[in-house]
């Protein structure tokens, strides 16, 4: 421009400054003092626009993510309640076999490697070992019986197995045995049936993913005292009736459990004694709680149990480095996804009701359900009606691995007390 303009913003001779998108500003002669102009009522305002604008697109690019992330964390815990049990194969790589010791590399298929284990090879072969010894990325156990040919040697592939005694009990632990059927909700439920010559039943439930082969390592106990012991199937385990391949960790289960105990009774059981591991657990604290047969167990022992499945979950999540606020409104949406009853898993508050004794054994060193769960648990019950048996360092579920004689002993002393044979 080539003059001062005025705070109309014209020209001196009259002209309109071709400027309206700028705020004017008065070019004094020279001495003058620098007043600032008044801006027209008329000058547009399109550049106030764009802070809205991109405020209300993060805000919404935010809540994706954030609602993405939660129907993350929604699915984690489904996906951990899934029952079906991931097949690894044949990880483990031997690489050397002396007859009388097994050396071997590779992940172990979701095993701690310690404690007794059976070694199954690629080629149908099964050996029990005994306790581990680790050189840098190699291991070796002493192999104490071969259970199925052929002998293991160097180049094949392997896996292990914590229960120890492998397919069922006639195999793993040479006791005769019957495969029937029970009642169940569903329909028509396998299970194994060891016999014995006392009325009081052992009714035995596996954990997640499981088989009733998990039930092996305490089954020689107890037919070893004359304990009838049915090893139960239970709804959306492989040959069972389907209902939606998620685990409820009790709230669903249990009238299937109710439908075994029943069939006990009607097969000349006077009294039970529940036994169940992980999830078994859970089930058997549910039909403490809700069923009306609950007056004929006589005693409860369980190993390493979900006794409150959201604390477990809250765990998990601690361990992850989730806030709480996240993990919160996961378990929210988990609960509206998976029909997860948050509420009735937690067997805490169903603790200080119990009328027969419990026993949990649980190892200190188990990540999946932290012993700290089954100690809350035995706080919640009356004083002396939950007795708390930890196992130092034993992970989940190998409390019987670590420190077979320990397990045996209290799985015989509760049995005698509970239930004594004639």
């Amino acid at each position: 421009m080539d003059g001062p303009v005025t705070h109309n913003g014209h020209m001196p001779d009259g002209r309109a400054s071709d400027d309206t998108d700028e705020i004017p500003v008065v070019v004094a002669p020279a001495g003058s003092a620098i007043v600032p102009a008044v801006a027209s009522h008329r000058a547009p305002r399109r550049h106030r626009r764009w802070p809205w604008v991109t405020l209300a697109t993060v805000v919404l690019v935010l809540a994706l993510v954030a609602a993405g992330g939660l129907w993350f964390v929604s699915g984690l815990i489904g996906s951990g309640a899934r029952v079906a049990r991931a097949d690894e194969g044949y990880p483990v790589r031997i690489t050397a076999a002396l007859g009388t010791t097994i050396t071997y590399l590779g992940p172990t298929a979701g095993w701690t490697d310690q404690g007794l284990m059976g070694i199954a090879t690629v080629e149908g072969g099964y050996v029990e070992t005994d306790q581990p010894s680790a050189d840098g990325r190699l291991t070796t156990r002493m192999v104490t019986a071969q259970i199925l040919p052929p002998t293991p040697a160097a180049g094949q592939s392997a896996t292990l197995d914590g229960w120890y005694f492998p397919r069922n009990p006639r195999v793993g632990l040479g006791l005769d045995f019957d495969e029937v059927t029970y009642d169940g909700p569903l329909g028509p439920t396998p299970a194994w049936l060891i016999a014995g010559t006392s009325t009081t039943w052992v009714v035995y439930t596996h954990g997640r993913g499981a088989t009733p082969a998990e039930g092996l390592r305490i089954a020689n106990t107890v037919s070893g005292l004359g304990y009838p012991m049915l090893l139960i199937k239970y709804r959306d385990d492989a040959n069972a009736p389907y209902e939606d391949g998620l685990g409820g960790f009790g709230a669903q289960e249990w009238p299937d459990l109710e439908a075994a105990v029943q069939y006990a009774m009607d097969n000349g059981a006077t009294q039970v004694v529940l036994a169940g591991s992980g999830m078994g657990g859970s089930i058997s604290l549910a039909f403490l709680a809700q069923s009306a047969l609950a007056d004929r167990v006589v005693g409860t022992f369980l190993d390493s149990p979900v006794t409150d499945f959201g604390q477990v979950v809250e765990g998990q999540a601690q361990d992850m480095g989730l806030p709480a606020f996240v993990t919160s409104a996961a378990m929210r949406l988990a609960a509206w996804r998976y029909r997860f009853d948050w509420t009735a898993t937690d067997y805490a508050a169903m603790a200080a009701g119990l009328r027969r004794p419990v026993v949990i054994v649980h190892g200190t060193a188990d990540e999946t359900v932290p012993a700290a769960v089954s100690a809350d648990f035995a706080e919640a019950a009356k004083p002396g009606q939950v007795s708390l048996e930890l196992v130092p360092g034993a992970g989940h579920g190998l409390s019987w691995n670590v420190d077979r004689a320990r397990y045996e002993s209290l799985l015989t002393d509760f049995l005698s007390r509970v239930a004594p044979t004639p």
